[in-house]
């Protein structure tokens, strides 16, 4: 099969000639699989060729042309000896496509290696697993982010407070506004908006008024045409 030639090629460290096999096969009709990429990349990896290991692993995820039903195992075991980078790149890709057993088998893969996540790793994962309705694996690692002094991008928290509070986990819900309010200034309309809307439906008025002061500070008034809030 064309694998098992790329691979020879690969062995052989002729990495030149695996990649025309590569693009042969795609120009045959014979789409590339994970193990086809775990193959390439490894081989390019080898070389110090770590710039077009990556564009391999970007082109998998977002050109769609790798089945998302594969197994991803051989992938997974060797991604922290390619580098930090396409490490992290692996684990969006994972979360883009919804597969976050795969994104925490990376992310463990990382921290055993002593890989240390960043706060962009933390920020993606968390993210998909608010999306994929892990919302207790998501706070969990919202927490260790927190203890690791990483701030929580934007959309993470939004997206935690939502989905927190869809859930009745107020004891959840409180912490991750009370961090928000006490590590960030409220440069962000829409975060403001939703930290608002939330504490009037939860009853917390200390807490909107709180919230209100630090849009005025900002520049984020209500109804200022950058946010806009109506109390019930």
């Amino acid at each position: 099969t064309y694998t098992t030639l790329i691979n020879a090629y690969c062995v052989e460290g002729d990495v030149k000639r695996a990649l025309h096999l590569h693009d042969e096969m795609i120009e045959k009709g014979f789409l590339p699989d994970v193990v086809t990429y775990n193959v390439l990349i490894n081989g390019l990896s080898r070389q110090a060729r770590t710039r077009e290991a990556k564009q391999l692993l970007f082109k998998m995820f977002y050109e769609e042309s790798v089945p998302i039903d594969v197994t991803y195992n051989t992938l997974i075991e060797n991604c922290c000896d390619i580098e930090f980078k396409s490490a992290v790149a692996l684990i969006k890709g994972f979360c883009m496509k919804g597969l976050m057993n795969e994104a925490d088998r990376v992310f463990e893969s990382m921290l055993q290696r002593n890989c240390i996540p960043s706060e962009a790793v933390y920020n993606v994962i968390i993210h998909g697993h608010c999306r994929g309705g892990n919302l207790r694996k998501a706070f969990k690692l919202y927490k260790e982010m927190v203890q690791s002094s990483f701030v929580p991008h934007t959309v993470t928290v939004i997206a935690l407070i939502e989905e927190l509070f869809k859930e009745g986990m107020s004891e959840g819900l409180n912490e991750v506004i009370k961090n928000t309010l006490r590590s960030c200034r409220l440069t962000d309309a829409e975060l403001a908006k939703v930290l608002v809307e939330i504490n009037h439906k939860e009853g917390n008025m200390d807490a909107v008024f709180k919230v209100l002061t630090e849009m005025a500070n900002d520049g984020l008034l209500p109804n200022s045409g950058k946010t806009s809030y109506a109390g019930g």
